[in-house]
């Protein structure tokens, strides 16, 4: 199973990719620090670009065709041709602004149509790094974790019943009890070797509940049975791999973004920055859509 070059824009960080439209082949993804929206059709190849006023982290669908553009001080509800509506900020959930620059990371809309937003410091270290919930109508938005790392990939196993997320610079996944809307009962299910300096990035579980991690420098992707056991790895000539969406027919493919580096680490391939696409031997599963 090789990956296959699908669009060769190439992005500082590219991230977050989405699968959305009424056969899942328009995919979204974000070149965060660029500051650009990116899409392209797995069917048509019909591509598109939008810049952003400030780095933009994760692009999120609506249930009326817009998305929720997760821009450092947003997120911001947007609609092509209208003008994009602040929603609730960091600020309003903290009581004050970030004490140092700040942006969001990794989000996920929930099975209750929740929206679940991690945060990023800037590879500085913040107890206000962590994740925050805003509510199914839009209008409220909570801190739910703080204190952590780099708060990265997230999604939910089949039954609803957990919530899986990362935290890259500590290295581990942990896993939560999920029942209405709320999370609870934060333990460790995995912990990766830091020697390697394999960080475990973005992720998506697929239609058998197993887990599908992208590892920044680490080149690969890595498939995990629900009971964490290394399944399967899929390696790619590029370094830093940052995250993973099926799409597509049966969600049979595998849209996986990448980024030229970060922070000090840069990748020197000439493919680095660009988005790939893999065919695994599974099927993937639809995301949750926002409503409002």
């Amino acid at each position: 199973m090789q990956p296959i070059v699908w669009d060769r824009r190439k992005c500082h960080v590219g991230e977050g990719p989405v699968a959305t439209g009424t056969e899942y082949n328009l995919i979204y993804w974000v070149d965060i620090l660029n500051n650009r929206l990116l899409s392209r059709d797995l069917l048509t190849d019909d591509s598109g670009e939008i810049m952003t006023e400030e780095n933009v982290s994760f692009a999120l669908p609506r249930l009326n065709g817009g998305l929720i553009l997760g821009t450092a001080h947003g997120p911001l509800a947007w609609q092509s041709g209208a003008e994009s509506i602040l929603m609730p900020t960091r600020a309003d959930a903290d009581g004050s602004p970030d004490p140092i620059p700040m942006r969001w990371n990794d989000a996920k809309v929930g099975p209750l149509g929740e929206i679940w937003m991690g945060t990023s410091a800037y590879g500085q270290e913040s107890d206000r790094v962590g994740l925050h919930r805003i509510t199914p109508d839009g209008l409220s938005i909570e801190r739910i974790l703080s204190g952590m790392k780099l708060t990265n990939g997230m999604d939910w196993s089949l039954d609803g019943r957990t919530f899986y997320l990362i935290d890259t610079g500590a290295f581990t996944l942990y896993s939560f009890d999920y029942q209405g809307g709320n999370i609870s009962n934060q333990r460790t299910a995995m912990v990766f070797d830091p020697t390697f300096e394999e960080y475990p990035d973005g992720m998506s579980v697929d239609a058998e509940g197993c887990l599908w991690i992208a590892f920044w420098n680490g080149g690969c992707l890595r498939r995990y049975s629900p009971q964490f056991e290394l399944l399967q790895r899929i390696d790619f000539p590029v370094r830093f791999l940052t995250s993973c969406a099926f799409a597509g027919d049966e969600f049979k493919t595998l849209v996986v973004t990448t980024a030229m580096g970060d922070n000090g680490w840069h990748d020197e391939h000439e493919l680095a920055g660009s988005t790939f696409i893999v065919k695994p031997d599974v099927q993937g599963k639809a995301s949750y859509v926002f409503a409002k």
